[in-house]
């Protein structure tokens, strides 16, 4: 088909063979119906205004159907939107019940009906998302964060302050999709910004359930891939940057300006006057500004922390308010956590009264409580900044010595690997070195970029991550401190194409219970 026919409007559609006058009207009227009944998708002329676009075969047999662009979650009746062109998926979606296509390229001996968008999907999920916004999104206030470290911590410092003044609130990301606290049990993809069909999913089900505020992590890539569409965002939230996905991004000028594409969907921002970059990216926007960080000029600043062992008292002033927020001990970082929070919930207007105690979210500087007097934690800490500020948090409070375990991603920012490695045996008494998803890569040529150079008395290499973890916390005494960094809250080890269930809490917890004598090693657990 030429180009001309290519670019047809809505008006001369008719004139094209792929569809009659009279099969249009039917299309049109079905596919109102279809965006009253569930949402997903809009009538065909403001979707398709402006936009390449070819028909072909019949939709009258999409009445009420969903659009959906993972095959795993196509149920019958769906339309399935194919981003990658993968026939393979196609197929798969196919069977799985989709009854139609929309895609960029002609898909040759396709059984169900095709609309074609060379080259003009990013352009489609714009229209979705004006669409989604002004039928959903004005009903609810949204906020996305985004920085090297903190976002997950953030993310649910908002909701636990948000809840505690009675609002309905949807966190999504690293840790999954929680309404008030409670996981959506759906078949999401596992990204820290879910594609963008799952997030405009999200946000129909965060109307029907009547959400008031939706949180959401922007990682680097998911603004790098579109992952937001053109959805207005209430608040960006800038926290930090640090050295992280240097080789997806070829460096940290690139990793720099995929973050910074945030802004141009913001009404407002919060940022960390503290961080160089942050602040440029205040400099460089014409948008309202809230900025938090240690200095008293800020719209909210981090005062100060008392220095109790376990439980901390944080305190902040907000304009001319003084606040206090209570949580276990953990540290100045999270302190400025909070505050990124605190300076959200006051652009938002909302109140900062009567602010009840705040936990961390799993897998963040988590506490392992045991019988052995021994301080345990956890942490998704994996960049170097991030390890450092654990141990050097860590190094405020412990009384003796301090042990770390962990390792760093296969196929992964070589380059951060030693700088982890100088970190982990600056701060703590001895390191423990270990795999850590090591994917296609071989743990030992890993270690060897982390050991490069460091003192051989702080540090031991140990492949198996269980062993290690094991090893720490047998050289441990009471009144030590051991952390273990780098996965968190996951739940598996990825060897290659091998994903394996692996539990860093799992592996404390049970040691401690056979050290207690609750289980025994011939128990199945042990």
């Amino acid at each position: 088909m030429n180009n001309h026919n290519l670019n047809h409007s809505i008006r001369d559609i008719s004139n094209t063979p792929f569809i009659r006058y009279r099969e249009f009207i039917l299309l049109y009227a079905i596919l109102q119906e279809w965006c009253r009944e569930c949402g997903t998708i809009y009538p065909l002329n403001e979707l398709l205004e402006g936009l390449t676009y070819r028909i072909i075969g019949d939709f009258s047999i999409c009445r009420k159907s969903k659009i959906i662009n993972y095959s795993k979650q196509i149920k019958k009746g769906d339309i399935f939107v194919s981003e990658r062109n993968n026939l393979r998926i196609i197929d798969e979606a196919i069977q799985l019940g989709a009854i139609a296509i929309i895609s960029e390229v002609f898909i040759a001996d396709c059984s169900v009906p095709q609309i074609i968008i060379p080259s003009d999907l990013d352009r489609l999920k714009q229209k979705i998302s004006e669409k989604t916004y002004e039928l959903y999104g004005t009903k609810m206030k949204t906020v996305a964060i985004t920085g090297t470290n903190g976002k997950t911590t953030v993310a649910s410092f908002i909701a636990q302050l948000l809840m505690q003044q009675r609002k309905s609130v949807c966190v999504i990301g690293t840790l999954g999709v929680f309404i008030n606290g409670r996981q959506l049990k759906q078949n999401f993809r596992n990204n820290t910004t879910l594609p963008f069909y799952d997030f405009i999913q999200i946000v129909q089900h965060c109307y029907k359930h009547s959400v008031e505020f939706i949180i959401l992590e922007a990682s680097s890539q998911g603004l790098l891939d579109n992952r937001l569409g053109s959805y207005p965002i209430d608040i960006g939230v800038f926290l930090n940057i640090g050295k992280d996905h240097l080789e997806f991004h070829g460096g940290m000028v690139p990793y720099k300006k995929s973050k910074e594409l945030l802004v141009p969907l913001c009404k407002k921002l919060v940022v960390n006057a503290d961080d160089e970059w942050c602040r440029s990216v205040a400099e460089n926007s014409f948008l309202p500004i809230t900025s938090f960080g240690v200095d008293i000029r800020n719209a909210v600043a981090f005062k100060q922390e008392n220095e109790a062992e376990d439980e901390i008292i944080y305190k902040f002033k907000v304009k001319n308010e003084e606040i206090d927020v209570r949580m276990r001990n953990s540290g100045f970082y999270n302190g400025m956590n909070l505050a990124a929070a605190l300076a959200s919930l006051w652009t938002l207007n909302i109140p900062l009264q009567n602010i009840k105690p705040v936990t961390l979210p799993t897998g963040r500087f988590q506490q392992i409580d045991n019988l052995e007097g021994i301080k345990v934690f956890i942490d998704y800490a994996h960049t170097p900044d991030a390890l450092e500020v654990c141990l050097t948090t860590i190094k405020s409070f412990a009384k003796n010595n301090i042990y770390v375990v962990f390792g760093c991603g296969g196929d992964r920012d070589k380059k951060k690997r030693n700088e982890m490695g100088k970190v982990a045996t600056t701060f703590a008494t001895k390191a423990i070195i270990t795999s850590d998803n090591p994917r296609s890569e071989s743990p030992a040529d890993i270690i060897k970029d982390i050991v490069r150079g460091l003192d051989v008395q702080k540090f031991q290499i140990e492949l198996d991550r269980k062993k290690a973890i094991i090893y720490a916390l047998q050289m441990a005494q009471a009144g030590d401190t051991v952390l273990i960094a780098g996965k968190g809250h996951e739940q598996e080890q990825i060897l290659h194409d091998l994903v394996v269930p692996f539990s860093d809490r799992d592996v404390v917890n049970t040691y401690f219970e056979e050290e207690g004598g609750l289980i025994t090693k011939n128990d199945p657990v042990a």
